[in-house]
């Protein structure tokens, strides 16, 4: 068992950083005070080919494993969690393409995935089917060459921009995961609709939606994963990759609590109270070094599970772990460290009221905390459920 980076992986990093820091990071309070989309930074994040990290070389992607990508990852969310989700989210649904489209699909949109040109949402979440995510009513009906769409989904991070969803749909009269299937779904095809949703608490740059499919056609070869009443295969099939997912959001949680932990040590050795440095204040100095212990037991939760995924030896139960572990520490961490700052932290002129903000989606996006558990509660007592797929 090796914890050490190789040489590759600290150049990889250390190059994650200095972007970060050096032009990421005095730009981060603009895109949430004006809630916009971060294009500049996409554009550099796509020159480096951050935004291919995990794909495969063939289509133009680095071929890096997870925990190369998440190493990134990690960085950027040290100082500006949306940079950060938006190469999390250009390495998610490329991924189940990757996996399981056909070919032709395959060579057609990978690469452009990759550079940039493409994104694509994940468009799962229904108004009644949250973390229950079987509950799905849109449905995808066969009609010749094409499929016909109709249905509504929500919190669709994203989708105002996406040129593309990979929609969750029900093929055929069915219920729970049978008859489940993903379907590729272009923003410019008639019947769609896109509604804003306003008053986003975090990630503000980072627009969440509504989207609705009134008798929207696709081709049929923009099936990605094919629904049957009779089985659970099109819905389960893709599942595999949340394990990944799942992980990728402790780590940039973990990201997010590295960075207001250095921001509040940096504060701590220069402001003085009462004659004394923070620093040098016994009951702060404790509540540092419990943000620490915290800090690297998550590090180590996540990066495990990275690893085992990229073995080929994924642990469902580890990256459900993992990833309550990390975000629950992260929030704790965020509000110790703006504490640190007293009244100054409250107001968003200092990064950390908005690392407080930010942070609070990753324990909901990705399968709740709860239901988290209830799949680690499974594991232990040897329950299989087809109910849990966050």
């Amino acid at each position: 068992m090796d914890f050490e980076l190789n040489d590759e992986q600290r150049q990889l990093r250390d190059a994650a950083r200095k972007l970060a820091q050096g032009e990421f990071r005095a730009r981060a309070a603009r895109w949430d005070r004006e809630e916009l989309f971060p294009e500049e930074n996409k554009h550099r994040l796509a020159e480096l080919g951050y935004l291919g990290l995990s794909m495969d070389r063939e289509y133009g992607g680095s071929g890096a494993g997870l925990v190369d990508t998440y190493l990134v990852i990690e960085e950027l969310a040290k100082v500006d969690l949306l940079t950060a989700m938006i190469v999390h989210d250009q390495n998610v649904s490329p991924r189940i393409i990757a996996n399981h489209g056909s070919i032709e699909m395959k060579r057609r949109l990978l690469p452009r995935f990759v550079s940039g040109e493409l994104e694509c949402s994940i468009a799962w979440t229904e108004p009644q089917a949250g973390s229950d995510g079987t509950a799905i009513r849109t449905s995808a009906v066969r009609d010749g060459d094409e499929v016909v769409i109709n249905g509504s989904k929500i919190f669709t991070t994203f989708g105002d921009r996406a040129d593309m969803h990979l929609v969750y749909a029900r093929f055929g009269k069915s219920s729970g995961a049978r008859g489940i299937g993903t379907v590729i779904v272009e923003c410019d095809r008639p019947g769609f609709t896109v509604k804003k949703l306003e008053g986003k608490m975090g990630v503000r740059g980072a627009a969440e939606n509504e989207l609705f499919f009134d008798n929207v056609r696709v081709p049929a070869a923009n099936i990605v994963t094919a629904g049957d009443p009779a089985n659970s295969a099109g819905f389960v099939r893709p599942l595999t990759l949340y394990n990944g997912t799942r992980v990728g959001m402790g780590v940039m949680a973990l990201g997010v609590a590295e960075g207001a932990f250095d921001l509040a040590r940096e504060y701590m050795t220069v402001r003085e109270q009462f004659g004394q440095k923070l620093a040098e204040m016994q009951g702060l100095r404790r509540m540092m070094a419990d943000a620490l212990i915290e800090i690297e037991a998550a590090r180590c939760l996540c990066y495990k599970a990275l690893a085992l995924i990229d073995a080929g030896r994924p642990d469902p139960a580890l990256c459900s772990i993992a990833k309550v572990f990390a975000t629950e520490m992260a929030q704790r961490v965020t509000v110790q460290c703006q504490q640190m700052f007293g009244g100054y932290g409250y107001f968003g002129s200092l990064p950390l009221e908005r690392m407080v903000r930010d942070v609070r989606m990753l324990t909901l996006t990705g399968g709740t905390t709860q239901t988290q558990k209830n799949n680690i509660a499974n594991h232990i007592f040897d329950i299989q459920s087809s109910r849990s797929p966050s």
